[in-house]
């Protein structure tokens, strides 16, 4: 059982199952070359598969946990949550794109195993799938709510490519300050959170001041996530993470603990800092090391920490003053302390 395993509560893992299967099933029978690259991206083919969904299906399977936790049917929002599992994977296959990765989950990914062209394709195509899938999978019956499980997930996509734009956009930028960092990932890994737990709303017997709480919850999850993977991404394990620590700061990315120095670190330490970040082309490994060491030395690794398991303590309070049963409860700050620590 690997570490991010042992951090899921049981009956989420038992929603990543069902996720899983259901999309296979709603692809199965889709031939040719595209459907190759989209099965192989979401895990069900291809070297390193083991026939299940890649990744942790975190988003997909809190939808159906929040809305079992808030009185509802977790089957009712079943078509929904594989819609925002399908958005989440489209923007996985064009971050790649954006950023040259090679590796994603341990394998190669669709633009180096294929191409960056073949790969926005891939991209594309799972995007309208996302919608086909919740047209698809609905009942008639079910047209309003379905309606507004639309519009919300459009929403929240759109917000996570704004966001993505940003992300690009911070890293031709000089003196990106922590507020505007905050903005970034609030759009970019924020919006889909609060889309899990917003579809849980959409599908249980809640009002809209209840809801507004499940997506307040979903927000602050978002920054511990988020903060944390970007410690994770300088200091994590790649055998714990299966992606390379070196990416981010070669790519010189504008992640919490580099935006975090440069706003509060000695002087001389952030001139040599942002002398490595505002050069041309990527950074080599030796260069990889001296940002990890100035980072070091300004105590980023720490700071990190501590913005995440701030977010994390707002995160608690809206989430005591959801109306989601007491064991979900019980088990989301389990989860929730986990995140703070997870190592990958």
């Amino acid at each position: 059982m690997s570490d991010f395993d042992r951090g899921i509560p049981s009956s989420l893992k038992k929603y990543r199952e069902k996720v899983s299967n259901s999309l296979e099933s709603f692809l199965d029978g889709r031939e040719g070359k595209i459907y190759d690259m989209i099965n192989y991206h979401l895990g069900f083919n291809g070297e390193g598969s083991d026939g299940n969904l890649q990744g942790k299906a975190i988003r997909s399977s809190l939808a159906l946990y929040a809305t079992e936790a808030l009185g509802g049917d977790p089957d009712d929002v079943l078509p929904a949550a594989l819609s925002l599992e399908l958005i989440h994977n489209f923007s996985l296959v064009h971050d790649d794109i954006q950023d040259d990765d090679r590796t994603r989950r341990g394998r190669p990914t669709v633009q180096y195993k294929w191409s960056p062209d073949q790969a926005i394709n891939t991209g594309d195509a799972i995007k309208d799938l996302a919608l086909l899938v919740m047209l698809d999978r609905s009942p008639d019956w079910e047209t309003d709510r379905t309606l507004k499980a639309l519009r919300a997930l459009s929403n929240y996509s759109l917000r996570m490519i704004e966001g993505q734009v940003m992300d690009l956009d911070y890293m031709k930028r000089k003196n990106v300050d922590i507020d505007s960092y905050l903005d970034m990932i609030c759009a970019k890994t924020c919006s889909l959170l609060e889309g899990a737990f917003h579809l849980g709303g959409i599908y249980s017997p809640v009002g809209e001041e209840e809801v507004d709480k499940l997506i307040s919850f979903g927000k602050y999850l978002g920054y511990v996530y988020q903060i944390r993977d970007d410690w994770l991404g300088i200091w994590g394990q790649p055998e714990e993470s299966g992606k390379s620590v070196l990416s981010d700061i070669e790519e010189k990315k504008r992640s919490f603990p580099v935006v975090f120095a440069m706003q509060e670190g000695q002087e001389k330490e952030i001139d040599r800092l942002k002398e490595l970040y505002y050069s041309k082309g990527k950074l080599g490994e030796d260069k990889v090391e001296e940002v990890r060491g100035i980072l070091e030395r300004l105590d980023a690794s720490e700071k990190t920490n501590e913005w995440a398991e701030r977010y994390w303590n707002n995160a608690e309070i809206q989430l005591q003053e959801t109306g989601m049963a007491d064991w979900a409860k019980t088990e989301l700050e389990e989860f929730g302390s986990f995140l703070l620590t997870r190592k990958k």
